[in-house]
This record gives C-alpha cells, sequence and structure tokens, in this order.
C-alpha cells in the first residue's frame, strides 16, 4: 500500500469510524470492494433503497424542464454552458446542493485532427457527462454532497458506495463523474 492509498484508507476508517484490518486492506482493489467492504461492516450489504437518494432526484427533476425523467441524456438536459449554469444555481439556491463541476463543453475544432484526416472519423466533441443520464447526475450529486447528504447510521449499501466514491475524489483529485465502483485505485485512478 503506498502512500497515497494508505491516506485514503485512513479518510475511510475516521469516515466510516471503522477501522480496516490490514490483511483486509490487501484485498481491497477497486472502490467497489471498499464500499462492499464497509456495507458488510456496518450492516447494509445489498440494500440499495436509499431515502438520500429518492430526495436528491426529486429535488433534481424538480428543476429540469417539464417532461425530463432519469433515463434523459444530459445533453437534451444542458444544450450548452448556460443552461448547466443556470441549473447549478438554482440547485444550490433552492437546496444547498452543489452540482460537480462537470468538464465544460468542447467546441468543434476549425480542423480536422490527425487521426480524424486518416480514419474520416469525426471524434467526438463533447465530455464524458453529456452522453450520460439525469439518473448518473443524481448519483454524481450525492457522491459530491457526501458530506451534508452521508452521515451515520447508513441506511444503504448506496449510501456507502457514494460517500467512498465522494471521499475517492477528494483524496485522488479524480472527478466523481468518472469513478466507478469498478474502478482501481491503482490502475484506473492513478494512486500509488
Amino acid at each position: 500500500m503506498g502512500l497515497d492509498t494508505a491516506e485514503l484508507a485512513m479518510s475511510f476508517e475516521r469516515y466510516f469510524n471503522q477501522e480496516i484490518p490490514d490483511e483486509a486492506a490487501e484485498k481491497l482493489y477497486t472502490v467497489g470492494d471498499v464500499a462492499t467492504w464497509f456495507s458488510q461492516r456496518l450492516g447494509v450489504a445489498g440494500q440499495q433503497q436509499s431515502t438520500v437518494r429518492t430526495v436528491v432526484a426529486k429535488q433534481i427533476l424538480s428543476e429540469l424542464p417539464t417532461g425530463s425523467a432519469e433515463v434523459t441524456p444530459l445533453g437534451q438536459v444542458f444544450p450548452g454552458a448556460p443552461a448547466l449554469k443556470i441549473y447549478r444555481h438554482a440547485l444550490r439556491e433552492r437546496y444547498g446542493l452543489i452540482l460537480p463541476p462537470l468538464s465544460p463543453l468542447q467546441a468543434a475544432p476549425t480542423t480536422p485532427s490527425l487521426w480524424e484526416r486518416l480514419t474520416g472519423q469525426l471524434l467526438p466533441r463533447v465530455p464524458h457527462w453529456y452522453t450520460q443520464t439525469v439518473a448518473e447526475l443524481i448519483d454524481w450529486t450525492v457522491a459530491f454532497n457526501y458530506e451534508k447528504l452521508l452521515r451515520s447510521p447508513f441506511a444503504s449499501q448506496y449510501e456507502i458506495e457514494q460517500a467512498v466514491i465522494g471521499l475517492t475524489s477528494d483524496q485522488s483529485g479524480v472527478p466523481v463523474e468518472e469513478i466507478r465502483l469498478q474502478s482501481s485505485f491503482t490502475n484506473d485512478l492513478g494512486m500509488d
């Protein structure tokens, strides 16, 4: 275990008020491994229903255009930076939720890249989040606001998963929208 992962493990221990034995720590390779371990220790393994998620989903959906649902692509909801900025402000003012700092939309370059010229295929000009759905935005928002929303006693494995993602993002600097449960701390997130 390197310095980054040792510091992260200590952050997990403090947040969940549970000590990770060395023999267990050696087997926790992914974000999901950590979430499952704490879920088992805290007696909520397998429980995915979360009141926190339900409340945040209602708040997020109430601010979106009429007809938006959890399956609506974010690119359809936020066609440009101004719409995202207005939405971000509304969530903060009305509910005290901070939207993760999603990367800005990229403008199309004036000339095609070398790869595009060689293959004839145009590369996407939008960030990863633009192709995801409102459901992912809800989860990212819960994870990003974990300190405010997710505290002991934890009611579900979902809440522990989002707290682990939020803590991992804080310690690694990787945005919450890029962290998955299957993400390896060393290989995918670049921690030593």
